[in-house]
């Protein structure tokens, strides 16, 4: 099994069944995305098939949810070598759950996993890939309306969707973002992510991204 049939099951078996049959995308990363908003002059071809995929609400969920793809492509495995108990790829796609459908999701997503990608390939020396409880300054609103309070992101565990799944090159896990206000990343700083991440659930504005909603703090 190849990488293309990996890529195939993940997209067409593996997702519709985690998240539902009814989807627009993929939308891919653009060069421009590496060259402009992260300044980089080299890039590696293969960055530019990683996307993003729009998925309706479900029956069994009532959001909006964009998932990437690509960044589990098992690139540097050959098929001789994949290993059910390792990762595939990066070993990680990321999602994020919103109130309302919208490209501004989309163009998040992207960023985020181009960021990640850079993060991966070394391009920022000394650190690591995205972990969950790292934030992420957006500096500007999240869904760009200048009323939305949401200006940062705080990477999380996946929750009402699966955390892992698995594909025949190894084991994926699903991290998430929630946004925050400037005053909810100030409390996050101070306390720790976990403590601003438990209080938004409890407003219930976590795991499901409302760009409308009202500051916590």
């Amino acid at each position: 099994m190849d990488l293309e049939q990996v890529w195939a099951i993940r997209e067409d078996d593996v997702y519709p069944s985690l998240f539902g049959s009814t989807r627009r995308g993929i939308f891919p990363l653009a060069l421009a995305l590496f060259t402009g908003q992260f300044g980089q002059t080299k890039v590696d071809p293969r960055w530019l098939h990683h996307g993003v995929i729009e998925f309706a609400p479900t029956a069994s969920r009532r959001s909006w949810l964009y998932v990437t793809s690509g960044h589990s492509n098992p690139w540097e495995q050959s098929p001789e070598n994949y290993d059910k108990a390792g990762d595939s790829g990066a070993g990680v796609e990321f999602a994020l759950a919103t109130t309302e459908q919208g490209d501004w999701a989309i163009q998040t997503v992207q960023s985020m996993l181009a960021f990640d990608i850079l993060l991966c390939a070394g391009r920022y020396p000394g650190k690591g890939p995205l972990a969950v409880h790292d934030r992420i300054p957006l500096q500007t609103p999240l869904n760009r309306d200048p009323n939305c309070l949401l200006r940062n992101l705080v990477v999380t565990d996946a929750e009402g969707i699966p955390a892992v799944f698995q594909l025949p090159s190894g084991s994926v896990r699903l991290m998430a973002f929630t946004g925050l206000t400037d005053a909810e990343l100030s409390f996050a700083k101070a306390n720790g992510s976990l403590s601003i991440i438990e209080r938004l659930r409890e407003a219930g504005f976590h795991p499901i991204n409302n760009p409308g909603r009202p500051s916590i703090l």
